[in-house]
């Protein structure tokens, strides 16, 4: 069996659409809008998948709900910009659909048992558990949790750790790659195995599209930096 494992689109469809792979389920690991300029076609693109279980991220939660982001600093503005346009292109069936997606959601295939959630294995969808996180953090976010794998996004940092005897994997970002590689980043499990995966797309694509939104330029400047750089 195969899953391919994706997070953190954020209206990018030029690189949802550069990951090809097949697989025979997939796993949506949140944040399929906001920041970039293909919110709608983005989410027709999941909602059309067969096999598919989706869960809520913190930017779905912002549009679906009209509450903040709750994002870091430097990208607040950012997202409240782009959290203007979405809301205007999204009608409200979908806004409702992005509001109800559970915030965690528990599915057994094979004999594993697989955890999905945005931002923390309880639910947080705004907690930022990257790379960097401590066994012993680590140890405190699982010691609730009956799974072989537990699937996170958010931190928009692709990642695999084993923690006493959990898979914790994060996918990275589809549509807006934080860790200096602007490139989609997505995760294939199969049969067991991991894999971290990246493929190249057409930025100038997703940025030419910006510039067809009502984001201020000097914010759509901003963004074209952290879709060319992989972050800021």
């Amino acid at each position: 069996m195969k899953i391919l494992v994706i997070s953190d689109i954020h209206g990018n469809l030029a690189a949802l659409d550069a990951v090809t792979e097949r697989a025979d389920m997939v796993f949506c690991l949140g944040d399929m809008v906001n920041y970039g300029p293909y919110p709608k076609l983005c989410m027709e693109r999941i909602r059309g998948l067969a096999n598919t279980v989706v869960v809520r991220g913190n930017h779905d939660n912002a549009i679906g709900r009209n509450m903040d982001c709750r994002c870091s600093a430097k990208y607040q503005e950012l997202s409240d910009a782009g959290k203007a346009f979405t809301t205007v292109v999204l009608n409200a069936e979908e806004k409702d659909y992005l509001g109800n997606l559970p915030v965690v959601a528990v599915v057994e295939r094979e004999g594993k048992k697989f955890l999905l959630s945005h931002g923390s294995p309880g639910g947080d969808l705004y907690k930022y558990l990257r790379p960097d996180v401590t066994d012993e953090q680590w140890e405190s976010e699982l010691k609730d949790v009956s799974a072989d794998f537990v699937f996170l996004g958010h931190t928009h940092f692709p990642m695999v750790r084993m923690v006493r005897g959990v898979t914790v994997v994060n996918p990275g970002s589809v549509g807006q790659p934080r860790d200096g590689i602007p490139t989609a980043s997505y995760a294939i499990w199969e049969d067991g195995r991991i894999e971290i995966k990246r493929v190249h797309y057409d930025i100038e694509a997703t940025i030419k599209g910006l510039r067809g939104t009502n984001i201020p330029s000097h914010l759509i400047s901003n963004l074209a930096k952290i879709l060319r750089e992989g972050g800021m």
